[in-house]
């Protein structure tokens, strides 16, 4: 993660924001470049910015800045929920979603989170592109689809499908969680780190000797991801019972 270019996005849209006294945005950053803003840039604590998915706890969001006199507000926002219903018979996935969208052309950077359910999927999006989405997505992987735009103030996301999993681990580092959560052997653990094949609430760690506390999101390349939970007690013979909750 490049954090002189993402600082360079972030001083632009500062300036852009002078210049023309008006509230301005990005594009969706993906979760390691919005993680990076909420760590080295202090956006939490600015008067006049914030980072808005489209819904509590997204993982792609916006980045908006807004002028000293104007309350930052999510209102603001240019993102729109588009609800694709599916018939019943067929399951589709994150990927065919976001396949679809590619096919026509759309950035990534223009697409937010893709929620689905057992009946379809939530696509966040720029709102300019809403009506370009609805009128040519008719058909998602030879399934017909019907679509429709879903007031953002009334939009409530569908629950993730997890599982809660308690393990022993030989402690809290991060090698020895990813070990334990998925089966594998220290030395499989510590080479996925070494690889680059993690993340820690959204950014890439090659160093397993980290601590890992409570409500951190770990995601490993080709297992998945869970969230650390608690340290519950030492077994006999000094190793940690451990909980997590895993993303199915």
């Amino acid at each position: 993660m490049d954090k002189k270019l993402i600082q360079a996005r972030v001083d632009d849209l500062f300036n852009m924001c002078l210049r023309r006294g008006t509230a301005v945005f990005s594009s969706f950053l993906d979760g390691g470049g919005a993680a990076v803003i909420e760590k080295n840039f202090h956006i939490s604590r600015s008067e006049n910015a914030m980072l808005f998915g489209g819904y509590e706890g997204a993982e792609r969001k916006m980045l908006g800045v807004f002028p000293e006199w104007e309350e930052k507000n999510r209102g603001a926002f240019p993102i729109a929920v588009i609800r694709f219903d599916v018939p019943k018979f067929r399951a589709l996935t994150h990927r065919d979603y976001l396949g679809v969208l590619m096919s026509l052309g759309i950035d990534r950077s223009k697409i937010g989170d893709i929620l689905t359910d057992e009946t379809g999927a939530y696509v966040i999006a720029e709102s300019g592109i809403s009506e370009y989405i609805l009128n040519n997505i008719n058909k998602i992987a030879n399934v017909g689809v019907k679509g429709r735009i879903i007031q953002t103030a009334e939009f409530e996301p569908p629950e993730p499908k997890t599982e809660k999993k308690q393990c022993v681990a030989a402690s809290e580092r991060l090698d020895a969680v990813i070990a334990a959560v998925y089966g594998i052997s220290r030395a499989q653990s510590e080479r996925l780190v070494k690889d680059g094949a993690v993340k820690v609430n959204h950014l890439e760690t090659v160093g397993g000797s980290v601590s890992l506390k409570e409500g951190d999101l770990v995601s490993v390349r080709g297992k998945g991801r869970f969230v650390f939970q608690s340290a519950d007690g030492a077994t006999m013979k000094g190793r940690l019972h451990i909980t997590v909750l895993k993303y199915i």
